[in-house]
């Protein structure tokens, strides 16, 4: 990175930067649906958003990536485990690879941990999110509600053991898989 790079929660004016980040993130990407902006705002509405986790990078007072963490569930039973959701992971594409994703992933498992938030789930690009200490989902009997394939279905224990004896279906926020 070689200008300083700001992370900094979500504040009510930064709806529209954020939608535009994400979609010019997203605009050549050939595996998406090009609606990640979409899942952004029907998230805002749900039990799952949680305010701390929408996280901004800036520099120079331009906001140039954004992350996203929401609630989510393990459900096993007769009860479930809180889990977290990260997606999407958006950098403006004259700042992708220069390290801002890298900061703003980094910062995120951060705040989640402080926040007493014990694991991430996410689908994601298997050579990149392992250097945060993600591992693949199936080391764990734990399964997802859709179709993925095997190597980018990770997760991160953000503590030691926080997934021992975990097993079951996660459970995703109402919005976070509609179209």
């Amino acid at each position: 990175m070689n200008a300083k790079v700001a992370v900094r929660a979500e504040r009510p004016g930064d709806r529209t930067a954020i939608s535009d980040v994400v979609r010019r993130a997203y605009a050549k990407v050939v595996h998406s649906d090009h609606r990640e902006h979409l899942m952004i705002e029907r998230l805002r509405g749900t039990e799952a958003w949680i305010p701390a986790l929408s996280l901004l990078a800036e520099m120079s007072g331009e906001i140039v990536g954004h992350i996203l963490l929401t609630r989510a569930e393990i459900i096993q039973t007769p009860s479930s485990v809180a889990t977290l959701a990260l997606a999407p992971l958006s950098v403006v594409p004259e700042h992708q690879r220069s390290g801002v994703g890298k900061h703003l992933v980094a910062v995120a498992c951060q705040r989640a941990s402080e926040l007493g938030f014990e694991s991430i789930l996410l689908i994601g690009i298997p050579s990149y999110y392992p250097q945060f200490g993600f591992e693949p989902l199936s080391r764990y009997p734990i399964t997802l509600p859709f179709d993925a394939p095997d190597e980018n279905r990770m997760v991160l224990p953000l503590q030691q053991g926080a997934l021992d004896g975990v097993a079951g279906e996660v459970k995703y926020a109402r919005g976070w898989l509609d179209h």
